[in-house]
């Protein structure tokens, strides 16, 4: 499938969720006739009915009652489909746009940025235009987090990063089942501090639940004052008796009254996430998958026989009846009759002694596939790229190798071989020629490999490896610290991972460009023989054309590479191409008499 049709599918979709809308904003208006009238019918039945009584009366004021509360409930039901509608359309509309290579109303994951990291401030992990934002599509806060983390913390072994390709790969053509679940994650956001009331009203200790006073009291009371009740219907007993209990158990109520309404706040305030996070649930639970990860991650919401989206119904149907006492007329009659707030206490405690444990493990479960639909997502966008094969054999080995966030109209790709541990490729070309760019290129595609997604390439083999970068060095005022003494301790922290023994992976842009030329060219030559003697792999870019004789001094370590530039009288034209060899043209001088800087 080419991007082409992958528009078109996008189009496509949005044609027939606008299409879908349409119908149900019809059925809405058709059902606030139904129920007005259904319930006008009802309310004239019943005046009649007290006027001049009549079973016919009372049936048809039931009957049409009955339909308005139905008219109601479908009401809201169809209300939430339109709503899941309208989120799906706006992610095929937001798709259509990156497709276009607009992709800055995304998170771009600022938030996340450290300047020391080994290679993410570097390589453009996060911010403006970054990987992050290209990739991500989370719907919670805790998958937004796991994308990060993933992104800054590669996978070291080849089999997690295959099970990882095997599910990237099985969502990667469910279009409809991820973006149902999207759907309905942006349906009800979550901030960090709804999960964090979640999990502090799952972490307070049982109250009610271990006191045999309340638990013998919620038995005995009700019990009482509903015999005393019957009594008195059947003209047995005098009222005083069941107004006693009733006053009675209300009066508990009252002493547990401060309690109970946080405990009923905390709940509530939490029910439309509850309720989402059920709905996601019975999606992951209703689908099959035959990748590793994705079944691990299904079967670890079951627990004591019974789903997590079960569970959490079965929490929303407690919270439901717990708000009843909202209704000041049935809370009283209720609290006076069954003890009501003391026995939804008791229920909530009860689900929470028997999946309270769980409920962070279903948070991230749903997380995790939060962040793998981002990634499969990712992969549906870009047909035309690969999963990467892992390789004993060789360190890096690509064909048509391009920059992913390039546009596929302006992208160029290029090969690009290092055969063994210890190789260093030093490049070097005129200013704006590429070789920043290409470095990135190479990092990125390597991130994207070690996390199981496809990379910008038409082959791709690699070797597992940790990535260091020094590219973007930056001075801080705050530790008062010079741009060359922070390039420095970049650098000292690459070779003390190499002196570890690490296995790593150099890209390294115009090292020791914060001092004089004559220094910077004789401490870079000392510095790249010293990786060599470390046996360091990587790429080396620079202007500095005295490195390129390293090759002539450890021909089976260095290799020159260089992206050319063609200078016709006052025209520069860059292909961005790599070759072997050492560049032959500079172009500053001219680049700056274009600009206006200076003049001939």
């Amino acid at each position: 499938m080419d991007t082409a049709k992958i528009k078109k599918t996008y189009a496509k979709r949005i044609d027939s969720f606008n299409n879908r809308e349409s119908v149900i904003k019809n059925r809405l208006t058709l059902l606030s006739f139904l129920r007005f009238f259904s319930f006008v019918f009802a309310v004239t039945l019943f005046i009649f009915l007290f006027k001049d009584f009549s079973i016919l009366k009372l049936i048809g004021g039931l009957v049409f009652f009955s339909l308005f509360i139905m008219f109601v409930l479908y009401y809201f039901r169809q209300t939430d489909l339109l709503n899941h509608y309208r989120n799906l359309i706006k992610i095929n509309k937001e798709e259509l746009e990156v497709i276009n290579n607009n992709y800055s109303f995304f998170n771009d994951g600022s938030d996340y940025i450290k300047r020391d990291h080994p290679y993410s401030y570097d390589l453009d992990i996060f911010g403006e235009g970054s990987l992050f934002q290209y990739l991500n599509r989370t719907f919670t806060f805790v998958g937004r987090d796991l994308l990060a983390h993933q992104l800054l913390n590669l996978e070291t072994t080849e089999k997690e990063i295959i099970n990882r390709q095997d599910a990237v790969k099985e969502l990667t053509p469910e279009i409809d089942w991820r973006q149902n679940i999207m759907a309905t994650g942006y349906s009800c956001p979550v901030t960090t501090g709804d999960n964090k009331k979640i999990e502090y009203w799952i972490d307070e200790p049982l109250y009610f639940l271990k006191s045999i006073f309340y638990k013998t009291l919620l038995i005995i009371l009700p019990l009482v004052t509903i015999i005393f009740l019957a009594l008195l219907i059947l003209g047995v007993s005098h009222y005083s008796w069941f107004v006693l209990c009733a006053l009675l158990q209300l009066f508990v109520a009252s002493i547990l009254l401060r309690r109970t309404n946080k405990e009923q706040r905390i709940v509530t305030e939490e029910l439309r996430i509850l309720k989402n996070y059920s709905k996601i649930l019975k999606y992951i639970e209703e689908k099959s998958f035959d990748s590793v990860i994705l079944n691990d991650l299904k079967n670890s919401i079951k627990t004591n026989s019974i789903n997590a989206g079960m569970a959490f119904k079965k929490l929303i149907r407690i919270i439901d009846a717990f708000d009843t006492r909202l209704n000041i007329f049935l809370g009283v009659i209720l609290n006076a009759t069954l003890l009501w707030d003391l026995y939804s206490m008791i229920r909530l405690e009860c689900w929470k002694k028997n999946y309270g444990k769980n409920v962070r493990n279903w948070i991230k479960v749903i997380a995790e596939f939060d962040l793998f639909c981002s990634m499969a997502n990712f992969s549906y966008n870009n047909p035309d790229f690969v999963f990467p094969e892992i390789s004993d054999n060789t360190i890096l080995r690509s064909s048509e190798l391009g920059h992913p966030l390039i546009p596929v109209n302006e992208r160029i790709n290029n090969d690009f071989v290092i055969n063994k541990a210890g190789e260093i490729a030093i490049i070097t070309g005129a200013n704006m020629a590429g070789k920043s760019t290409f470095l990135r290129t190479i990092g990125i595609n390597l991130i994207l490999a070690m996390n199981g997604i496809s990379v910008c390439a038409t082959d791709f083999k690699f070797r597992i490896t940790d990535i260091y970068s020094g590219m973007r060095t930056a001075d801080s005022l705050k530790e008062n610290e010079s741009y060359f003494y922070a390039e420095l301790k970049r650098l000292k922290h690459i070779i003390e991972k190499l002196l570890q023994g690490k296995s790593a992976f150099i890209l390294l842009d115009e090292i020791l460009k914060g001092t004089n030329s004559i220094d910077k060219a004789k401490g870079s030559w000392k510095f790249v023989e010293h990786l060599t003697d470390l046996k360091a792999t990587g790429i080396i870019a620079t202007h500095d054309l005295t490195l390129c004789d390293l090759e002539n001094k450890y021909p089976n370590n260095i290799t020159n590479k260089c992206f050319e530039v063609e200078i016709d009288k006052n025209k520069i034209n860059f292909d961005y191409k790599l070759r072997s060899g050492v560049t032959k043209n500079m172009n500053a001088s001219l680049l700056m008499e274009q600009m206006g800087i200076f003049s001939k």
